[in-house]
Order: structure tokens, then C-alpha cells, then sequence
């Protein structure tokens, strides 16, 4: 636990809290056991409440993992009044310490992020959340760049696999992302009892970026599908002309394995066994064959 205080504003932050640190919040702030409850066991989806004087919000920071190249959640639990704000969470949310530890080592900085309460320092923190989720986003696209050039370089069953991590990924921050939305619209909703109404339209600017995020991200999908089908289609077409010349190479092949047959048979007659010159009549009547059948396929345009 760590505790910065500034003028009528107390900022807690908890990381991994423990049934101690909950006993310390309940004989400090007086929380409701509810909150309490909720404070320790990690949930699976983004809330807020309002208990009068102060109110409980849960919200999701979408964490690349690069060992299994997805991207998963972390949640951050905040409680904010009109003179104190609790942030507890179980992983390092980064631009939430980078928040911190301006707040705590330089004075200016911590006057300016705290001057106008918990309400501007709410702002800052989920603003800065939301503006973590850009770069992520540029990382996705360069993902989808390469994928692209692979494509139209004719690799296209090294795109597969990668394909599907990058599918993934985006999967994964949609289902952080989406389920906030609600949570950042009721949001200005219930500021406004607690806080001066001059802080509703940086309330409304988080729901603007939140939107900015989702409508990348939903690009950055469609962009994706598109390539995964085109890259599908081309494979595709590929096989397809492996497969059609191997079918004109059997039709050709097999009407001269049949013929070549016939005259391996160790019967009394075969016509032109025995003459001066079988062997080449037989192969002329096999070439006069073949260049027939490949005649007949360019005649069709099958070759």
C-alpha cells in the first residue's frame, strides 16, 4: 500500500491487497462490506456502483502478453468520493504507475493531476488506460502489414498460423474493450451528484477515445478478415491448379500405361509385335495419342 495526500485529496494505492488491507479500508473510509468483497477476488467484467457518497468502479487494462501473443486483462479496481480515491489492482497497470509516480516524486506535477479533487484524478487515470491502448493498436497493424506483404510475396501457408495469433489478439482486446463502454457512459451519470459539473465534458471525452479505440479495432478486424480470405482464396486457387494439371498429367498417362499394357500381354497375337519396326509403331501410335489429348485440353482451354 502506498499513500500520497495532497490538498483535500488522499490517493491509496493497493497493489495485490490482503484481508489486512481491506480491515485498514473498512476503519479508515468506512466502505460497505460489498465493496470489500469484491475488492479481493478478481472479477471477469467491468462495473460501477454508486453508494452515495462515493463510488465503486471496475475496469479491465488490456496487457499484450508477448510469451503467448495475446492480450488479457487486468483489473483495476477504483473507489473515488469528493476527497479520496482508492485504486487496488493485481498487476502492474502501467500508465496507472506512471500516474503514481509523477504524483509522488514531483509536487508541480502532483498539484497539477490534483488541484481539482478525485475527480480530475479519475479523468487522468482512465484517460490514461484508454491512450495505453494506441500503441497496442499500431503494433496490431504492423502485424496485419507483414501479413499482407507475405501474402502477395506467395506465402501463404506461413500467413495461416500467424494469421490466426493476430485474430487472437484482437479477439482478446475486443472482449476487454467492448464490455467498458457501458460502464464509461454510466459514468457521467453518476459524477455528476458527486463532483462540480465542469469535469462532465472530460467525462464525455473518455466515451470520444473509447470510441476512437473500438472503431480502430473493429477496422483493424475487418482489415484482417479481408486478408485472411484473400490469402484463403489465393491458397485456394493454387491447389486447384496443382490439382487440375496432376489430373490432365493421370488422363494422359493413363490411356499409354493401357496401351503399353495390352502389348506386354503374353498372348499367341498382338498386332505389330514381330514386325520390322514395332517397337517405333507402337510409339508413334502412343505420341500420335498424346499429342491428340493435349490438343483436345487447348482446344477446351483446360491447359
Amino acid at each position: 500500500m502506498q499513500i500520497i495526500k495532497a490538498k483535500d485529496l488522499t490517493w491509496v494505492e493497493i497493489k495485490n491487497p490482503k484481508d489486512k488491507d481491506l480491515k485498514w479500508l473498512k476503519e479508515k473510509f468506512n466502505l460497505h462490506p460489498l465493496v470489500l468483497k469484491e475488492l479481493l477476488p478478481p472479477l471477469d467484467y467491468p462495473k460501477i456502483e454508486n453508494f452515495g457518497d462515493y463510488l465503486f468502479i471496475v475496469l479491465f487494462y488490456p496487457f499484450f502478453d508477448k510469451k503467448t501473443s495475446q492480450t488479457i486483462p487486468f483489473e483495476l479496481d477504483i473507489i473515488v468520493s469528493k476527497n479520496y480515491i482508492i485504486t487496488s489492482h493485481y498487476m502492474d497497470i502501467v500508465p496507472l504507475k506512471a500516474i503514481f509516480d509523477k504524483c509522488n516524486l514531483y509536487e508541480d506535477i502532483r498539484k497539477e493531476y490534483t488541484d481539482e479533487g478525485p475527480a480530475e484524478l479519475l479523468y487522468r487515470i482512465i484517460n490514461g488506460i484508454l491512450l495505453a491502448s494506441f500503441p497496442k493498436l499500431s503494433h496490431i497493424k504492423q502485424n496485419i502489414d507483414n501479413i499482407e506483404k507475405q501474402i502477395f510475396q506467395k506465402e501463404y501457408k506461413e500467413t495461416i498460423s500467424q494469421t490466426s495469433l493476430i485474430k487472437r489478439d484482437i479477439i482478446g482486446f475486443q472482449r476487454i474493450i467492448e464490455p467498458q463502454k457501458l460502464v464509461l457512459t454510466n459514468l457521467i451519470k453518476e459524477v455528476q451528484p458527486l463532483f462540480n459539473k465542469k469535469f462532465i465534458p472530460y467525462f464525455h471525452n473518455l466515451i470520444s477515445l473509447y470510441n476512437q479505440v473500438e472503431s480502430i479495432l473493429t477496422t483493424r478486424h475487418k482489415t484482417l478478415d479481408a486478408l485472411e480470405s484473400t490469402n484463403q482464396s489465393l491458397l485456394t486457387t493454387k491447389t486447384n491448379e496443382i490439382i487440375k494439371l496432376l489430373t490432365i498429367f493421370s488422363v494422359i498417362v493413363f490411356p499409354l500405361t493401357l496401351l503399353a499394357a495390352i502389348f506386354g500381354m503374353n498372348t499367341t497375337y498382338l498386332p505389330f509385335v514381330g514386325k520390322s519396326g514395332d517397337f517405333w509403331i507402337i510409339f508413334a501410335i502412343m505420341a500420335v495419342g498424346t499429342i491428340g489429348m493435349l490438343s483436345f485440353f487447348k482446344f477446351k482451354k483446360w491447359l
